[in-house]
């Protein structure tokens, strides 16, 4: 598998957050906020100097994480929670993401990157369950365009599990990911998102799986996953808490394995969720159990 880690959350100046990654050993990064913007909305010539940079410091952009088909509804009639605005996202129309998606697929090409992150679609404030028939119906309706489009530019788009969406679980979205059956559309699965995901929001037949099954289930639709770890603490507001890897509920050396025994080859991505110097623990503690598990990236 392919170590490789969020910039941002390394450091928000895109310049020592690679001189970080260089030292640390991770030859692949993943690209979501830069120079206080979401990625989708770099302009060409700023793509141009990313790209630049990367070559100085020998690395390769793995994924583009866009915020496309976050912050737009599914249905007319959903009313959205406002994101927290330390995320920088991008909003608008349907229509208007979709125009996004074409200009990131320009910038994808310029930073010689061959992957995008997208979103399933806020869930509603005024819908209780989420992601049933009619919304992965819905789903892979809005979503012929945005993979007709990948299909055509030879870029690959990520659907990542996410409990802000409609789809929390890995095994709902690989229904939409399996639907298409193309190379150019796969599932990004974050395995924390799976564990945090709001039970009551779910539909039931998805809530018996352990994370270990989850993953051997999806696992041939995956093409990226996310690693963060995080502690539940009870009778908080928001009770999962995002910690320093090997510290939290998640048991990683398990799912390592089954990623060793399955011999997967894509991108593991530390998104960490932390302040920088614990992401930076993170990622010191992530080579170790690479190391000791004898996997190698």
């Amino acid at each position: 598998m392919k170590r490789c880690i969020v910039t941002d959350q390394v450091n928000s100046d895109f310049e020592e957050a690679l001189k970080k990654c260089r030292k640390l050993g991770y030859p692949y990064v993943e690209i979501q906020s830069i120079w206080g913007k979401p990625v989708e909305q770099l302009s060409l010539e700023e793509a141009q100097h990313a790209a630049e940079l990367l070559k100085r410091y020998d690395l390769q952009a793995a994924v583009l994480a866009t915020t496309l088909f976050l912050m737009v509804p599914l249905r007319p009639s959903d009313t959205l929670r406002r994101i927290d605005p330390s995320v920088l996202s991008f909003t608008g129309t349907f229509d208007q993401h979709v125009a996004a998606l074409a200009h990131t697929i320009q910038l994808a090409k310029i930073l010689n990157c061959s992957n995008i992150r997208i979103f399933s679609f806020r869930a509603p404030e005024n819908r209780i369950v989420i992601g049933d028939e009619d919304d992965q119906y819905l789903i892979i309706e809005k979503l012929r365009i945005p993979v007709k489009m990948a299909e055509s530019e030879g870029i690959t788009l990520l659907l990542q599990n996410c409990p802000y969406c409609h789809l929390p679980k890995g095994m709902m979205t690989k229904r939409i990911v399996d639907h298409y059956q193309s190379e150019y559309f796969k599932l990004l699965w974050d395995p924390a998102n799976s564990y945090q995901s709001v039970k009551d929001r779910i539909p039931r037949k998805y809530l018996n799986l352990t994370l270990e099954e989850e993953q051997r289930s999806i696992f041939k639709s995956i093409g990226h996953i996310h690693i963060k770890d995080l502690k539940y603490v009870l009778h908080e507001v928001k009770p999962f808490k995002p910690t320093i890897l090997g510290q939290g509920d998640i048991d990683y050396k398990e799912l390592l394995q089954i990623m060793k025994d399955g011999e997967y080859r894509g991108y593991c991505a530390l998104d960490t969720d932390l302040i920088a110097p614990d992401t930076i623990v993170s990622m010191i503690v992530f080579n170790s159990m690479l190391e000791s598990m004898h996997i190698r990236r």
